[in-house]
């Protein structure tokens, strides 16, 4: 589980653009995801499982259900 971060304290890269925020945001508006969905967006959307934790912190988005603790 992702620890409480608040997304605004996340130093954002170069990589993690508004249009990918904007597309994690939309497609869970309640933020949370589950581990399968995080990795299924990181492979969709050809990001690092470790890269993918961080856009999670900046998107403020917390996982549930995880399944092996990679995040």
């Amino acid at each position: 589980m992702s620890k409480d971060i608040l997304p605004e304290m996340v130093a954002k890269e170069p990589w993690m653009t508004e249009e990918l925020q904007d597309k994690l945001k939309k497609m869970f508006p309640d933020g949370k995801i589950t581990c399968v969905q995080a990795h299924r967006f990181a492979h969709d959307q050809s990001i690092e499982l470790g890269n993918m934790k961080l856009l999670l912190d900046a998107c403020g988005i917390r996982l549930k259900e995880c399944q092996l603790g990679c995040f």
